[in-house]
């Protein structure tokens, strides 16, 4: 062995002085290689050994024609059978056309979780209405992963983490923990960075939306998001689905035919009906001005919302996760919780229970249901009338009503 000059190409052994522990130090930094031809050995694999006494192992490789060292550790913490482990996995990443000290340099120079938050906050805190509780989930269920590069995060450790944070703090909570890493990584790969998003495709836990309506709050910013909403159909559905409170699949089925635009009705055949019942639905002018918008623009369908192919449209899915988006709603909420808020807003306004639930076409309970059969149409255009108002009013934050603007035209003073 030619220790300080020119590099022989030596071989170690398991044991003697040519084992890896055993190899002396000279002048220079030298290389002892595994022997390739005997039992269990490692293309690439050597014990370098400096003039310090340190011997580290490593694989040195010729990839895209330039010849690089792998470093695999040292080799007290190595023994050559877990050293020709990890050189035979470094060989496999070779094979593929990668190279591991290129995937190494990108790892080290990679953002971390916590250099994403910051500059998260610092371009989009300024605007962002939920800052403040998107700080305090953060604080609370992510700060502790700051230092982690963002390719060391796997789906598997969001699966595990979101586990914990419902079993402490409840389903909500991981649900909104969740989507707040998910908007981060997504904002990474929008800034160039090359990560999958370990968050995407992770299960939400269920939660009860039987009470679930949109707060005054979450209300302006509802139909603020709706009125920027790209999708001329989904704006007007979703308008609409909120302003008469029938269901989604009853507005989906909507045939022209069914509705008399001059005496504001919508006259909606029981077979669109969930309850199998027809129904005479009085129409707010708000809603009246939506569908002779739309009217003005059909294309001969039968139908207010036709489908792309044929039939009509199946719901806005894409526009309405858009809208809550954009109004920054994370609570988990459904196009049900609509009519669930013109429910609410309507008894809020003062519309009688009976009223309302014919508006809705339920059947009132008990004895109820004779007061409900005596509702005077009058009365039903009434109440839908005044639940629009207030929805529009409380959408305005005042007591004021909104005034109702179609696309294209203008509010009057």
């Amino acid at each position: 062995m030619n220790r300080g000059g020119d590099v022989e190409k030596q071989r170690f052994t398991k044991s003697g002085k040519n084992s890896p522990g055993a190899l002396a130090p000279g002048e220079k930094r030298y290389d002892v290689y595994d022997d390739e031809a005997g039992p269990g050995g490692v293309r690439g694999l050597v014990v370098t050994v400096h003039p310090s006494g340190v011997r580290t192992w490593y694989v040195i490789r010729k990839i895209r024609g330039q010849v690089e060292r792998v470093k695999v550790g040292r080799v007290e913490d190595f023994d050559p059978e877990k050293a020709r482990k990890r050189a035979a996995k470094i060989n496999a990443t070779v094979a593929e056309g990668r190279s591991p000290a290129a995937e190494k340099r990108a790892i080290r120079s990679e953002m971390t979780l916590g250099a994403l938050w910051a500059a998260f906050k610092l371009r989009h805190g300024p605007k962002k209405r939920s800052l403040p509780t998107d700080e305090r989930r953060w604080r609370k269920h992510l700060e502790h992963w700051q230092a982690r590069k963002l390719s060391s995060i796997t789906r598997t450790d969001v699966i595990r983490l979101l586990d914990t944070i419902t079993r402490a703090s409840g389903p909500g909570a991981a649900n909104r923990t969740r989507a707040l890493l998910h908007t981060l990584f997504e904002k990474a790969r929008e800034w160039g960075a090359e990560v999958p998003n370990p968050a995407a495709g992770t299960p939400r836990n269920r939660e009860t939306s039987k009470e679930r309506y949109l707060s005054a709050e979450e209300l302006r910013h509802f139909l603020g998001a709706v009125e920027a909403e790209h999708d001329e159909d989904a704006r007007d559905f979703l308008r609409l689905l909120l302003f008469t409170g029938v269901r989604r699949g009853t507005l989906c089925s909507a045939r022209w035919e069914d509705f008399a635009l001059g005496d504001a009705l919508w006259r909606i055949p029981a077979e669109a009906m969930k309850a199998g019942r027809p129904l005479e639905l009085p129409l707010a002018p708000a809603v009246v001005a939506i569908l002779r918008e739309r009217q003005d623009r059909a294309e001969g369908s039968q139908f207010v919302f036709p489908g792309r192919s044929s039939g009509h449209t199946a719901g806005p899915g894409a526009a309405w996760a858009r809208v809550l988006e954009t109004a920054e709603i994370t609570t988990p909420t459904t196009m049900h919780d609509l009519r669930r808020t013109y429910a609410t807003l309507a008894l809020e306004a003062g519309v009688a229970m009976p009223t309302i639930a014919r508006t809705l076409g339920h059947t009132m309970p008990g004895g109820v249901t004779a007061i409900y059969a005596r509702v005077a149409p009058a009365q039903v255009r009434a109440g839908v009338e005044t639940a629009v108002n207030h929805i529009l009013a409380v959408a305005k934050g005042g007591g004021e009503v909104l005034p109702f603007t179609t696309p294209g035209t203008a509010a009057k003073a």
